[in-house]
C-alpha cells in the first residue's frame, strides 16, 4: 500500500451499488447529464459535483442551501472537503449515499451488510436494534421511540441517518403494497404429488406449479429467502417467446421450486433428473471419492461412449469443482488437502422445508449428453453428505438432509475398511498412515449401524413395509481397496469396458467376488444392503490409488493424498452401472445373442 494514491468511491445504501470515481469532476444527482444518477420522484435536479484536490476530494453543490440536498445530515450550504481516510454521508431528496476517501475505499464498501440496518437513537447513539429497511417503522413502534430522535445506518459502516429523511424509501406506498400482496400469493402444492421432485428440498410439484424469477432489479424481496433475493411470482403474462413477463414488463429465465423457492437448474423440467446418494461413516473419503468421481466421469463417459458429462449450472457446482481443482491442481499434499464435510458447513444452506428453516446439502448437478440423440440425454445430482448426518439420533424433522435418498435413483454405501476392526486386525502392520491416525483417534465403526439406519429412513420416508425392499440399484463400494491388494483376488477383477460397451456380466463377476469377501470380512454390511434392495452390487473403488502422506502443520497432524500419484481405481464404475440401471439407452452394452 506504501505511495498509493488516495481515491474516493460512492456507495449507495439502498441497493448495494458500489463505484470508483476515476475521471473529474464528477456529477452526482438527479440531472440528466450525472455521472451518477440518484433516483428522484419529481422534476427535482438537485446534484453536486466532486472535484480532485491534490490528495483529497470537495463536493459542491449546484444549488446552495437546498434543504433537499444534505450532507452529513445537514444542509449543503458551502463547498465540503473530505479529507484522507473520511467518510460522509450525502442525500438525495433523503435517498442515501456515502462517500469513502482512503488508499482502498472498496475495502469501506465490502464490510457493509446489504439490506440490514441498524437503529439508533440519534443523538444519544444507542443501539435500538437490528433490522431490514421496510422494518424500521415497526421496530421504532415497538420501541416507543420518538421518530424524530432516530437514526439508521449500514450494518458494517458507522455512518447514521436521520429516520425523518428517509421515510419514503422505508415504507411501501400502498400500490407497492398491493403488487407485492398479488406477487406473495400463497399457492397450495402437495408435496407428495407431482411430476417433478426438487432436488434441493425434495418435495415434489407439478409444471404450473414453478415459480419465475423476477429480473428487473427493483423487484427484490421474497418472503422466504430475504429481501436481497430476487421476487419469486406465479407467471400470468408471457412474451412471444413464452418466456415469463415480470412486473416490471421483463423477461424472465430462471424458475423456482414452489415449495423451497430455491432457483431450479437450467432445463429443469426439459431432462429427467436422476438423484444419486452416496452414503458412508464419517471420514470414510466421501469428499475425496465425490471430487475424483466427477473428474473420471468426465473423461471415461466421453473416452468410451461419447457422452458429454458436464456442469448443468457452474454456480451450483462451484464447491464440488474447487475442490476438485484442489485435489488435482496441488502441488504436494498440503495443498490437496480437503477439508471434513462438517454438519452444517458451506456443502449446506438454511432453506425453509414444510414451514421450518432447516440446513439442506447443496446439489451438484450435471448433464449428459448422448450424441445419437433421441431423447436420452438425462441429469445426475449428487450430495455430500457429513457421514454424521446418517447416524441414529439424528432426527429427520430437526436435520432432514438425508431424505435424498427416499427419492433417489441410486444408492451409493462407501465402506471404509479402515474404520472396521475386522479389517485391520487382517492389516495389521500396513504402512498406510490412516491406520496410524485412526488408533490414536479410536474411532468406533458404526457402518453397520448407519447402513441399518439408511434402510430405515428409506423405507419410512416411501412408506413401505420394513419386510419390503426397493428396487433401486444400490451399489456397496469397498473403499481405499488399494491397501487390499494382496488380500483380493486382483487377477479375477476385470475393467467392465471392452469395445466401447459396458459389459454387465463382468460387473455381476466382479460384485460376485466382492460379495463373497464381505460375506467372510463384515457380514452385517452384505446382509443390511440386501435386506434395502433387490438390485444390490459390489465394487472395489479407490479415489487415490495409493496411501496417502502424513504431513503437520504447527502441532497438528494431517493427512492427505499425494497430487503426483494420484491414480484413481474404477471410482466411475459405480455410477456407469447404476446409470445403465435407470438410463438402459444411454449406456451402450453388447447385443444380445
Amino acid at each position: 500500500m506504501l505511495g498509493k494514491k488516495n481515491t474516493i468511491g460512492l456507495y449507495d445504501c439502498l441497493e448495494g451499488r458500489f463505484q470508483i470515481m476515476e475521471k473529474f469532476p464528477f456529477i452526482v444527482g438527479c440531472l440528466g447529464n450525472a455521472d451518477w444518477q440518484v433516483p428522484c420522484s419529481d422534476e427535482w435536479e438537485g446534484a453536486c459535483m466532486i472535484k480532485k484536490m491534490g490528495n483529497h476530494f470537495r463536493i459542491v453543490p449546484n444549488k446552495k442551501g437546498d434543504e433537499r440536498l444534505l450532507v452529513n445530515g445537514g444542509p449543503f450550504t458551502e463547498p465540503f472537503t473530505v479529507e484522507e481516510e473520511e467518510v460522509c454521508a450525502l442525500q438525495f431528496t433523503g435517498y442515501p449515499l456515502v462517500v469513502f476517501v482512503g488508499r482502498d475505499p472498496k475495502s469501506w464498501a465490502d464490510q457493509i451488510q446489504k439490506g440490514q440496518w441498524v437503529l439508533t437513537n440519534g443523538r444519544s447513539g444507542m443501539e435500538l436494534g437490528q433490522c431490514g429497511r421496510y422494518e424500521v417503522i415497526d421496530m421504532i413502534r415497538e420501541s416507543g421511540a420518538d421518530v424524530a430522535e432516530c437514526a439508521i445506518k449500514p450494518m458494517g459502516l458507522d455512518v447514521p441517518f436521520w429516520v425523518v429523511h428517509l421515510l419514503d424509501f422505508l415504507q411501501l406506498e400502498e400500490e407497492e403494497e398491493e403488487e407485492e400482496a398479488i406477487y406473495e400469493e400463497e399457492i397450495v402444492v402437495d408435496p407428495d404429488r407431482g411430476e417433478f421432485t426438487c432436488p434441493i428440498c425434495w418435495l415434489r410439484f407439478d409444471r404450473s406449479d414453478v415459480l419465475s424469477m423476477a429480473t428487473h432489479e427493483d423487484l427484490r424481496g421474497d418472503r422466504k429467502l430475504g429481501e436481497d433475493a430476487m421476487l419469486r411470482f406465479i407467471p400470468t403474462e408471457f412474451n412471444s417467446k413464452g418466456q415469463a413477463m415480470d412486473a416490471m414488463g421483463l423477461p424472465t429465465t430462471d424458475v423456482a421450486c414452489p415449495h423451497c423457492h430455491h432457483k431450479l437448474p437450467p432445463g429443469f423440467m426439459d431432462v429427467t433428473h436422476h438423484i444419486f446418494s452416496i452414503v458412508g461413516a464419517p471420514s470414510a473419503g466421501k469428499s475425496y471419492y465425490l471430487s475424483v468421481l466427477v473428474r473420471q466421469l468426465q473423461r471415461t463417459m466421453f473416452r468410451e461412449f461419447g457422452i458429454a458429462f458436464r456442469d448443468a449450472d457452474p454456480a451450483f457446482n462451484a464447491i464440488l469443482n474447487s475442490m476438485k481443482n484442489r485435489l488435482f491442481a496441488g502441488t504436494d499434499p498440503a495443498e490437496s488437502m480437503l477439508i471434513k464435510t462438517q454438519l452444517e458447513g458451506e456443502m449446506y444452506e438454511r432453506l425453509e422445508r414444510h414451514d421450518r428453516v432447516v440446513a439442506l446439502p447443496k446439489p451438484f448437478v450435471f448433464s449428459l449428453s448422448d450424441p445419437r440423440g433421441g431423447g436420452r440425454d438425462c441429469s445426475i445430482i449428487f450430495y455430500d453428505n457429513a457421514g454424521e448426518h446418517f447416524e441414529p439420533g439424528i432426527t429427520n424433522e430437526e436435520s432432514p438432509g438425508t431424505l435424498h435418498v427416499a427419492s433417489s435413483s441410486g444408492i451409493f454405501f462407501l465402506f471404509d475398511p479402515i474404520a472396521s476392526p475386522e479389517f485391520r486386525r487382517m492389516l495389521r502392520g500396513h504402512d498406510d498412515p490412516q491406520f496410524a491416525l485412526d488408533k490414536k483417534g479410536k474411532r468406533l465403526d458404526q457402518q453397520d449401524i448407519i447402513m441399518a439406519e439408511l434402510e430405515v429412513r428409506v423405507k419410512q420416508n416411501q412408506n413401505i413395509s420394513i419386510a419390503d425392499k426397493i428396487d433401486v440399484p444400490l451399489a456397496v463400494m469397498i473403499g481405499k481397496c488399494d491397501i487390499l491388494k494382496d488380500q483380493l483376488d486382483w487377477e479375477r477383477i476385470q475393467w467392465p469396458i471392452k469395445d466401447k460397451k459396458l459389459i454387465q456380466e463382468i460387473i455381476d463377476s466382479n460384485s460376485e467376488i466382492l460379495r463373497d469377501y464381505m460375506i467372510d470380512m463384515h457380514p452385517g454390511i452384505v446382509a443390511n444392503a440386501e435386506t434395502l434392495s433387490r438390485n444390490v452390487r459390489y465394487f472395489p473403488v479407490s479415489a487415490f490409488g495409493h496411501s496417502p502422506t502424513t504431513y503437520k502443520n504447527g502441532d497438528q497432524e494431517f493427512i492427505a493424498p499425494d497430487p503426483d500419484k494420484l491414480d484413481p481405481v474404477m471410482v466411475e464404475v459405480p455410477t456407469l452401472w447404476a446409470l445403465s440401471q435407470v438410463e438402459p439407452d444411454l449406456i451402450p452394452v453388447p447385443e444380445p445373442a
